[in-house]
């Protein structure tokens, strides 16, 4: 299901319809914003039989054969590469997408597409790239095989290399508006407070907030998160320190506590310039700033930005990174 992002969705099916598509687009944008989902909506359109009989076509069905095997992962037209890591060894890391997948993928665009306009590549975090596979990659770029799509998604273009930024159509993806996804997710919770709180929390990304609401217990570690971090701009080093190693275990939950903490900074900027209604943790009232001027949030917002740009490159040490986060925050 496709949440908000209607310009974008517009542009990509107005384009196919002309015969106009790029041969690689860029999805940027926060993570679980829609980019993935987006991706995969815009598969099942090209590869829809019911989008080729109606005259203007919006959406896919959703039942047909294709649209069934997108949803499943199984479409012999598609590919996705994912840098989750699926080892039970080590699966709280993210891992490189190598030069393999890429000379898999390179050989699966070059054969002719199955049944449908169209092969379709998906790369989930363009970031993870290592450095032999983004040299492949390149060459896929710059001589595209005909009738092939490349979409990679990333949560900071900045991550990935500009060498591959230039050589794809770059599309942001920006926070959905709260009534549009009220609109489409009211039907998930039957508490009203909850569903607010949700919506709000999740900062206008529709796959939080669908976690939110389908695991309610997530709401009191979203609180936890915000607590830590209240306590960290006014801990001593030392147990900062320990704070990032904890971090440090699990890079994945780490990139989503960052996104928390930019949360809370931007809640603590408003309280301080008397906009605390526009808050979304809810937590402005009554809390400190920890003695922070707004200028000074704002420089600690940028470093805890910069260390999330960093945990996506799986090459870094993830608690090296955090641990020079603590000692500029």
């Amino acid at each position: 299901m496709l949440i908000g992002h209607q310009r974008i969705w517009d542009f990509l099916t107005g384009s196919a319809k002309q015969d106009r598509l790029a041969h690689a687009y860029f999805f940027v944008g926060s993570a679980q914003v829609g980019k993935l989902t987006t991706a995969l909506e815009f598969a099942k359109w090209l590869f829809c039989p019911s989008t080729k009989l109606r005259t203007s076509p919006t959406e896919p069905c959703g039942k047909c054969k294709s649209c069934l095997s997108v949803e499943r992962g199984q479409n012999p037209d598609m590919l996705i590469l994912s840098a989750k890591q699926t080892d039970k060894d080590d699966i709280l890391k993210n891992k490189e997408i190598g030069i393999a997948e890429i000379r898999a993928l390179q050989h699966k665009l070059s054969l002719s597409a199955y049944g449908a306009s169209h092969k379709i590549a998906i790369i989930e975090e363009a970031a993870a790239l290592s450095g032999e596979a983004t040299n492949a990659l390149l060459k896929t770029l710059e001589e595209p095989s005909p009738r092939s799509l490349i979409i990679l998604i990333s949560s900071s273009w900045q991550a990935a290399l500009p060498t591959i930024v230039s050589r794809c159509q770059l599309i942001k993806f920006l926070p959905v508006p709260e009534i549009e996804m009220s609109a489409k997710l009211g039907g998930l919770s039957k508490k009203e407070a909850d569903f607010k709180r949700a919506i709000k929390l999740s900062a206008g990304r529709p796959g939080l907030a669908i976690q939110l609401l389908r695991e309610p217990e997530r709401l009191a570690e979203q609180e936890r998160s915000i607590e830590i971090f209240e306590k960290i701009l006014k801990a001593p080093l030392v147990w900062r320190l320990e704070q990032a190693a904890k971090l440090a275990q699990n890079t994945v939950e780490a990139r989503e506590t960052l996104d928390q903490w930019v949360l809370c900074l931007r809640d603590r900027i408003l309280e301080i310039s008397g906009c605390a209604d526009l808050a979304v943790s809810g937590r402005t009232s009554g809390t400190s700033a920890g003695g922070y001027h707004p200028g000074n949030l704002l420089s600690i917002c940028r470093e805890i930005q910069k260390t999330q740009s960093i945990l996506h490159n799986p090459s870094f040490n993830a608690r090296l990174a955090l641990e020079v986060l603590m000692t500029k925050i």
